[in-house]
C-alpha cells in the first residue's frame, strides 16, 4: 500500500483547489434511502469539497485523508474543524469511542490492498444498524482501451455490483440502492479519443513528458525529478493539440449518444449505499 508521501506526491496538485463534487458525493446526497442527518465519518476526504456539503445539508461531519496537505486545506478553506491525517486504521486506535451514524468512502475501496481489513475498520466505528455509502470505479463500464490506473500502486481492486453486494453481504451488510452511471457525451468523447490514439504526438513531438500512469510506477525520487521537469516547446504544442483532438471528439460523441442509450453502456462510477444487519 502507498503510504501519506506517495498520496502527496500524487496527487498534490489537487491540495489547494476547490473540486466539483465527484457523482458518487451527489448520488449520496440525492439519495432518498439515506438517513439525511447524523453523524457522517468520510473516509479519504480529500479537500473537504463533499464534507462541507453533507455539513449544509445537516449532517455532523468529520473526514480522514492520507495526504496531510489535503487535510490542511479542508481545515482552512471549509472551516471543517474535525478532519485528521490518518488511515482509517490508525483513526480507529486513536478515536476508539467515536461511533457514527453513516460512513462514507467515495474512490476509496480500490485503493485497498486488503478490503477485508478495510471494511473491519470501518464496522468498527459504525453504529449499530449505521449506514455505509461508497463508488468505485466501475468494473463494468465501456472501455475502448486499457486503463493504467486501474492497476497498482493506486488501484489493487475492480469491483462490479455483484462483487460488492457479495463482499457486503459476507461483511454483515444490505444494501439499500445501488446506481450505474450511465455514460454520457464527456465520457463517450474520452473513449473515442482512446480508441482514435495514433502515436502521432510522439512522433512528432519526441518522448512525451511522463504521464501520471507512467510517474506512479516510479520510485520516490525518480517520480519528484519527472513531475519537477519543465517539457520543451514542441511537446508542449503537442499537448495543445492533443488537447484539440479531444474537443474534436465531442461532436462525435454527440452523434454517437443515442446508439450509447441504446445500448445502456455504463460509465465509470459504480454508487452504492448499505445498512448493517445488527
Amino acid at each position: 500500500m502507498p503510504d501519506a508521501c506517495w498520496y502527496e506526491q500524487m496527487y498534490g496538485s489537487r491540495d489547494a483547489t476547490l473540486m466539483d463534487l465527484e457523482p458518487g458525493h451527489e448520488f449520496f446526497l440525492r439519495d432518498t434511502h439515506a438517513p439525511g442527518r447524523g453523524r457522517l465519518l468520510d473516509i479519504g476526504c480529500g479537500t473537504g469539497n463533499f464534507l462541507a456539503a453533507a455539513r449544509d445539508t445537516g449532517y455532523e461531519v468529520t473526514g480522514t485523508e492520507l495526504d496531510r496537505h489535503a487535510a490542511n486545506f479542508a481545515k482552512e478553506k471549509f472551516g471543517l474543524a474535525r478532519v485528521f491525517g490518518l488511515t482509517i486504521t490508525d483513526f480507529v486506535k486513536k478515536y476508539s469511542a467515536d461511533k457514527f451514524d453513516v460512513i462514507t468512502f467515495f474512490e476509496v475501496l480500490e485503493h485497498q490492498a486488503d478490503p477485508l481489513e478495510f471494511l473491519e475498520s470501518v464496522k468498527a466505528c459504525l453504529c449499530s444498524r449505521g449506514y455505509i455509502a461508497l463508488s468505485v470505479p466501475n468494473r463494468g463500464r465501456w472501455q475502448t482501451g486499457p486503463d493504467m490506473l486501474d492497476y497498482p500502486p493506486n488501484h489493487f481492486l475492480r469491483w462490479s455490483e455483484l462483487a460488492l453486494n457479495k463482499f457486503l453481504s459476507a461483511g454483515g451488510f444490505e444494501v439499500v440502492s445501488l446506481r450505474e452511471q450511465s455514460a454520457g457525451l464527456r465520457y463517450a468523447a474520452q473513449m473515442i479519443n482512446t480508441k482514435l490514439r495514433t502515436g502521432l504526438s510522439k512522433r512528432i513531438g519526441g518522448p512525451l513528458p511522463q504521464s501520471f500512469r507512467d510517474v506512479m510506477q516510479m520510485d520516490f525520487e525518480e517520480a519528484e525529478a519527472a513531475l519537477q521537469a519543465k517539457p520543451p516547446a514542441r511537446q508542449i504544442a503537442m499537448r495543445w493539440l492533443g488537447r484539440a483532438k479531444s474537443w474534436a471528439c465531442l461532436p462525435i460523441a454527440l452523434g454517437i449518444y443515442p446508439y450509447l442509450r441504446i445500448k445502456r453502456l455504463k460509465g465509470p462510477y459504480l454508487y452504492l449505499l448499505a445498512r448493517q444487519r445488527h
